[in-house]
């Protein structure tokens, strides 16, 4: 599990060339397919119901942003909580 927090004002960057959403992204560099949010307190099913969010880790050193599933409740969140899935970084060419 991971500690993070959602990335305000990400929503204005587009995912990358060749990819219709971040959610396409994440699947595709992490091998898996989106189905459950991965916010650990949440239990939101379906893969259309999820977005792939911007976030960052919230221990240590690393400002860098990665992309994670999570449901739209979840991608609004506030606050700190965990989420147990692969954190693909997000391309620094944004």
């Amino acid at each position: 599990m991971t500690k993070v927090k959602n990335v305000n004002g990400s929503s204005r960057f587009e995912s990358p060339a060749g990819y219709d959403t971040w959610l396409d992204y994440w699947e595709d560099k992490s091998g898996k397919t989106a189905s459950v949010c991965s916010a650990t307190d949440c239990y939101t099913f379906g893969r259309n119901k999820l977005v792939g969010a911007h976030v960052q880790k919230v221990n240590g050193f690393d400002n860098s942003w990665y992309i994670v599933p999570l449901c739209r409740g979840c991608n609004n969140r506030t606050d700190e909580f965990y989420v147990d899935e692969v954190l693909v970084p997000v391309p620094s060419n944004l």
